[in-house]
């Protein structure tokens, strides 16, 4: 399959999930939702740490499958520059302006959308702190699971392996907690998404991570998210008496 005709598949899926999380996202609170994404990552960590066979023999062949059989220069550019974003200045100068944009244009006024665009920076500090301290100095160090490159032979290193354990992905745990906040005060809400799991997806293709290292990461960044939203919401109900 081309590289074309992959894309167009990937962003046709990734548009059906990001209604659905739409729908589901809508019917539950944020602190429910916190939680189920919690039981979801300890639902998979457990396995992990435990060394379940059928799990790792599984994690190994999609990571053979992505990180070997998706392999092309140009794919090698593209997971690179996804997979260096967070640490990119532009790209967080970029987001607090059209932030800064998206309340203007909201508010038409200039302490109210000032106030808004405060907040939602705020809260993005506070789901990136917790998610890269959860993910790198908790779970990691409790779930101790090695990283592709030690465990597998034949992976295909495209830059370089990191020195930290491997699950949860911390990349994904990062952007996918940003997402969830995202997703809930600013458009486009698909960007976000489709950002949050090309950037955990270029983990495994870089062949820095498992599969289940990436699916790990995503869903203690939903919990992560969707707990700062549920503070952000209590704190916003407070403040209004």
């Amino acid at each position: 399959m081309g590289l074309a005709a992959w894309r167009n598949r990937f962003d046709a899926g990734v548009r059906r999930v990001g209604r659905r999380f739409a729908l589901f996202v809508a019917g539950i609170s944020p602190l429910s939702e916190a939680a189920l994404w919690l039981a979801l990552f300890l639902a998979l960590a457990v396995p992990i740490a435990v060394g379940w066979q059928p799990l790792t023999t599984m994690d190994s062949a999609l990571l053979r499958w992505v990180n070997r059989g998706w392999a092309s220069a140009p794919l090698d550019a593209v997971m690179r520059f996804l997979s260096s974003m967070g640490k990119m200045p532009s790209v967080w100068v970029g987001l607090l302006v059209w932030l800064a944009v998206v309340f203007w244009w909201r508010h038409r006024c200039r302490r109210a959308s000032a106030v808004a665009w405060f907040k939602t920076v705020l809260a993005i500090a506070v789901a990136i702190s917790l998610a890269d301290g959860l993910s790198s100095r908790v779970a990691k160090q409790l779930v101790h699971r090695e990283r592709p490159p030690r465990l597998v032979r034949g992976v295909r290193l495209v830059d370089g392996v990191g020195r930290s354990l491997g699950f949860p992905s911390s990349h994904a745990a990062n952007a996918f907690a940003v997402a969830r906040v995202l997703q809930s005060v600013a458009p486009p809400r698909l960007l976000w998404w489709a950002l949050a799991v090309t950037i955990a997806l270029s983990r495994v293709y870089l062949g820095v991570h498992f599969p289940a290292d990436s699916v790990g990461g995503a869903l203690l960044g939903l919990s992560v998210g969707a707990f700062v939203i549920a503070i952000w919401q209590t704190a916003s109900a407070k403040a209004r008496g």
